[in-house]
């Protein structure tokens, strides 16, 4: 029997848990990946801008393995009574680098996510990588930037974060 495919729904941007879809008698084999996203919150200096972000690993479904940078944008509203979605969007800017160590020790070099945008919400999805069982690591440094209400890209949060998963191949 072959087991369902795991998929991270868009819902995770709202904090929402893992989905599995239905079993299919023509899936790929499973690569396993537990637990598979880090999840943060920073903020500029004046603390009136975040930018939440999750740094995942997923199942590309033909035995390999590929990170996905998701991000969520925000704008403390007026008067500091809660925050909102930028009013003209926002977008992970370029470049956002990130390094992958692989279970052999081996290290990628000079990846970068590819940029995204959207109203408040962009994911990058960066290539392949074919599947090595045991400790992954994926550093990165990366950012957003907002655009104001004038429509001009200005506000920015950068971070530097770093998950570690463990993976099972098929």
């Amino acid at each position: 029997m072959v087991k369902p495919a795991r998929v991270l729904s868009a819902a995770l941007l709202l904090g929402a848990a893992l989905i599995a879809p239905a079993a299919s008698a023509h899936a790929a084999p499973t690569t396993v990946v537990e637990p598979h996203c880090g999840e943060w919150v920073d903020y500029n200096s004046q603390e009136n801008r975040r930018m939440k972000s999750w740094l995942c690993f997923y199942d590309s479904g033909t035995g390999g393995v590929y990170p996905v940078l998701w991000t969520e944008c925000g704008w403390l509203a007026l008067f500091g009574i809660g925050w909102e979605k930028p009013p003209n969007g926002c977008r992970i800017w370029e470049p956002s680098y990130y390094e992958i160590t692989f279970p052999d020790g081996t290290k990628t070099t000079d990846k970068t996510f590819p940029g995204a945008s959207g109203s408040n919400t962009a994911n990058s999805t960066a290539e392949t990588y074919p599947c090595q069982p045991g400790t992954w690591r994926l550093h990165s440094y990366y950012g957003i930037q907002m655009k104001d209400v004038l429509g001009n890209w200005g506000s920015s949060v950068s971070a530097t974060h770093e998950v570690t998963v463990e993976i099972t191949c098929p």
